[in-house]
């Protein structure tokens, strides 16, 4: 915990004194081909013994210790992982995001707030594509993670399994989960770049989820907008046995997404707003993370992607490579005495080519390691136009020796959602 510490200030006075991220200059275009390279940087996937193919256990991975940072390596020493590793491979997103990079992230630029100051936006002159190309501080990153690269819109249907290391799988839950992933910054589908209706109320993301599984809990809902300044996220819930909706806040900091090992701000490895952390650039790296997993989607795939029947019960078999990742160490704003965050911190691997986040690891209020929260994408069936489908997402408690694991049985994007998709008529709806 010191070490960390102290990495953590001095990471904090070098950055306060590095120069804002390098904008695009005049005339200067970035292209797919060269994607990585000119909005963040390559791997270095040249470690000494690695062969792409290798499949490494407890054993093997030690001499590969450099690519496998605390918490992976954790599940790796203690709960059996085992990682099948490629090639590293690029990726870049669609096209439309791409001209939105290059026409707007000239644009884009910081503002000063607060320390203690989680209410105001961190960032203006954003209107789409990535916001800071070659980010050089913590909260650079950290927009670019906010907008990165993942459709306009989705529907992810997905089975939720409850796991214990000692019992296995003890209750599932399946959903049907529809996003408008970009109310406002569209780069795909018109309208560009947002809703009128959603620029008006300054809404930035809405989503439907609506349980299918179990029976007696089959069409329960929740509806719930995300704002464009870091305000409450609010919505609906519709609960079946009362036939009627319930208005509520959703994904409140600290908060557990449906009673499981994931927290609403932990989904899709950060989902809250970048003002609701103290962020610090701690390094950028190379580590093992699954962005090519080769996972095969369907109702039947969740047997093969995790083995559920030896113990832990909750890992994954997917396809790991070295990537190149920025390293976020965050602690939350919110968090008093009346009202204490359950993390102390949290360490967050940035790819730094899509943005997205393959790992993190939160420690609990004592500082010590507490949960293991992953990520994986396939490779996107068409990249010109779709971003890299989310392929599964695991969250691992280890006091506790649980987790909860999620098999997507559909992910798709820019489906054509329109915002009067996502209204409490429509949960209504969806949930008879």
């Amino acid at each position: 915990m010191k070490r960390t510490l102290t990495i953590s200030i001095l990471s904090a006075v070098l950055l306060a004194t590095c120069p804002a991220a390098a904008k695009l200059k005049d005339g200067q275009v970035v292209s797919a081909d060269a994607w990585g390279s000119q909005v963040g940087f390559a791997p270095d996937a040249d470690l000494p013994g690695f062969t792409p193919g290798a499949v490494l256990d407890k054993e093997g991975a030690r001499a590969f210790a450099a690519w496998i940072p605390e918490g992976l390596s954790d599940l790796v020493d203690a709960w059996g992982l085992t990682i099948r590793t490629a090639a590293y491979r690029p990726i870049h997103p669609s096209a439309g995001y791409i001209d939105a990079t290059n026409r707007y992230s000239r644009d884009a630029r910081l503002l000063e707030t607060g320390p203690k100051d989680y209410r105001s936006k961190s960032v203006t002159g954003y209107v789409a594509g990535l916001p800071f190309p070659d980010p050089q501080t913590a909260m650079e990153v950290a927009y670019d993670q906010q907008y990165a690269y993942v459709g306009d819109d989705g529907r992810l249907w997905f089975e939720a399994m409850w796991i214990t290391a000692k019992n296995g799988v003890w209750r599932t839950e399946e959903w049907v989960w529809n996003s408008l992933n970009r109310a406002l910054h569209r780069t795909d589908l018109a309208p560009l770049p947002a809703f009128p209706d959603s620029a008006a109320d300054r809404i930035q993301y809405a989503s439907i989820a609506v349980a299918r599984t179990p029976a007696d809990k089959r069409g329960t809902g929740a509806l719930y907008y995300r704002f464009e300044n870091p305000a409450d996220q609010q919505g609906w819930a519709w609960v079946p046995s009362m036939r009627r909706d319930l208005k509520l806040l959703f994904g409140v900091p600290g908060v557990a997404w449906n009673n499981s090992d994931m927290l609403w701000e932990d989904i899709r490895g950060y989902s809250g707003h970048p003002e609701w952390y103290r962020w610090t650039l701690v390094r950028k790296g190379t580590i093992l993370a699954p962005m090519h997993a080769g996972v095969t989607f369907g109702k039947k795939s969740k047997k093969i992607t995790f083995d559920t029947c030896d113990a832990p019960h909750w890992n994954p078999r997917i396809t790991w490579e070295p990537r190149p990742v920025y390293v976020l160490e965050g602690t939350p704003k919110m968090d008093t005495g009346l009202s204490p965050h359950p993390y102390l911190r949290v360490v967050m691997y940035v790819d730094a080519e899509t943005f997205l986040v393959p790992l993190k690891v939160a420690f609990d209020r004592k500082g010590k390691l507490w949960k293991v929260i992953l990520h994986a994408w396939n490779e996107s069936p068409d990249p010109d136009r779709l971003p890299p489908p989310l392929a599964l997402a695991l969250a691992v408690d280890l006091k506790r020796a649980s987790a909860t694991a999620f098999a997507p049985f559909e992910s798709s994007s820019n489906l054509g959602m329109r915002s009067c998709d996502f209204t409490e008529g429509r949960l209504r709806a969806l949930g008879q």
